[in-house]
């Protein structure tokens, strides 16, 4: 019995002995595959590892200096456009305030229209100082117009003395070296020839002047005075004048002197306008420094107008008007011109066309003028004779049936 509980004892402490064995852990001192082959590879990897994140984080970084710079590029390109709006924007409001408030230097159109009225008054003014004689250089010309009239022998002999300063070549030909053609004249025919008034005297075939020289003044004059004034009867003297008939023969002078004032007041107009008048220079100084006027003037201007810087005022009239239409410098000029400048200048042109119509309409009454005086000399030559038969036939003494 003793024994059996030994046994039995032996076996429970050999059971217990295996079931503890089965629980107490095991430690490994080393395995040669994993020291010589797991564990390089690991170390590969991660060495692969870092370099891959390595990489992965410079790709990051650059992708976010590059979305940086392209922000920046972006935002320096918004800038830059809202800056080109905004200097548009200035642009264009300089520019309409410029064509609305301002007057280009291409026109300077006010400087002549400006003066137009003081020119033309001036010219008018030297008309009645030509008639008088007053402003004339060559002394014949000058005592044939100012004297009062003579018979018609001693003004064909006063205007003999002044053609001898206008000698043709033709008359030279015919009787050179006289005293009454000395030689061919630098302005020959100047005192028979119209072309003294229209163009200014000179040698055949030289350009047209519309401011004269002194000289050209001169020969205009003689032309007006051979043309319009005529030497039909002379001055009755002091003693002649007191009687009767001398008083009659003044009436009738006086008569004719009026006449003759008509006949000469256009040609003397003329005159007067083709003389280099003071109120223009600074006019056309203000004109020319626009390019295409001066290039105009320089190109057309009369001799007397380049030298003294002053025109006629029958030349300002054809330079404002040529300086528009004949001259493609100023055409270029009005292709610049936009809104308000534009309508300026339109209005310009129409007031110059304006000024020149009121010229025509001022010589047209001028011409009626003279025709009037045409029909009441051809009145004259038609019913005088019958009146003045008549007339005796009422004297006292004399009856209607000739009793």
């Amino acid at each position: 019995m003793n024994h059996n509980r030994l046994f039995m004892a032996v076996a429970l402490a050999l059971a217990s002995q295996h079931g503890f064995a089965d629980v107490v852990p095991v430690y490994e001192t080393g395995s040669l595959p994993i020291t010589t082959q797991v564990v390089p590879a690991m170390t590969t990897i991660s060495s692969t590892l870092a370099e891959i994140l390595k990489t992965d984080m410079q790709i990051g970084t650059a992708i976010v200096q590059a979305s940086d710079k392209q922000a920046s590029i972006a935002a320096e390109v918004g800038r830059a456009q809202r800056e080109a709006d905004i200097f548009g924007r200035q642009t264009e409001r300089l520019e309409k305030a410029r064509t609305g408030y301002t007057v280009p230097d291409s026109i300077c159109s006010e400087s002549a229209s400006g003066v137009a009225a003081t020119v033309n008054k001036s010219s008018r003014a030297s008309s009645s100082v030509l008639a008088s004689g007053q402003g004339l250089r060559n002394p014949a010309v000058q005592k044939t117009i100012a004297s009062l009239p003579v018979d018609p022998q001693q003004g064909g002999y006063r205007s003999a003395v002044v053609h001898a300063g206008y000698c043709t070549a033709a008359e030279a030909a015919q009787y050179g070296g006289t005293d009454l053609c000395p030689s061919v004249s630098s302005l020959p025919g100047g005192d028979t020839e119209m072309r003294s008034l229209i163009d200014g005297a000179g040698a055949v075939g030289k350009a047209p002047d519309l401011t004269f020289n002194q000289d050209q003044i001169d020969a205009a004059m003689a032309y007006m005075k051979n043309s319009a004034k005529p030497d039909v009867a002379r001055t009755p003297g002091k003693g002649e004048i007191q009687t009767a008939t001398g008083q009659e023969y003044q009436g009738l002078l006086t008569q004719l002197l009026a006449i003759l004032s008509a006949a000469m007041q256009p040609q003397q107009d003329m005159i007067a306008a083709s003389k280099a008048n003071p109120a223009t220079q600074q006019a056309l100084a203000e004109a020319r420094k626009a390019p295409s006027a001066d290039k105009y003037f320089a190109a057309t201007a009369s001799k007397e107008a380049q030298s003294t810087g002053q025109m006629s005022e029958r030349e300002l009239e054809a330079f404002e008007v040529g300086r528009r239409y004949a001259n493609t410098d100023y055409e270029t000029d009005l292709q610049q011109m936009s809104g308000d400048n534009l309508m300026r200048e339109l209005v310009r042109v129409q007031s110059l066309g304006n000024w020149l119509l009121l010229g025509n309409k001022n010589e047209q009454r001028q011409g009626n003028v003279i025709a009037g005086q045409q029909l009441a000399i051809a009145a004259d030559a038609k019913y005088r004779q019958q009146m003045q038969v008549l007339s005796a036939k009422m004297a006292p003494g004399v009856s209607s049936n000739g009793k």
